[in-house]
């Protein structure tokens, strides 16, 4: 079911988006060195808040 984030949930949000965005760095190659702004890497729980 898709819902709003809230504060309460920010840190499960941001687990979800972090894990799906990793298939693809995976997939292509990207790390944290070589693609630091790539989602899985930039995304943290204080660019929510």
């Amino acid at each position: 079911m898709i819902q709003p984030v809230n504060n309460n949930n920010i840190k499960e949000c941001v687990a979800v988006i972090r894990e799906s965005f990793l298939t693809v760095a995976n997939e292509f190659g990207f790390t944290i060195e070589n693609a630091p702004r790539f989602t899985a890497f930039a995304t943290t729980e204080q660019r929510f808040t």
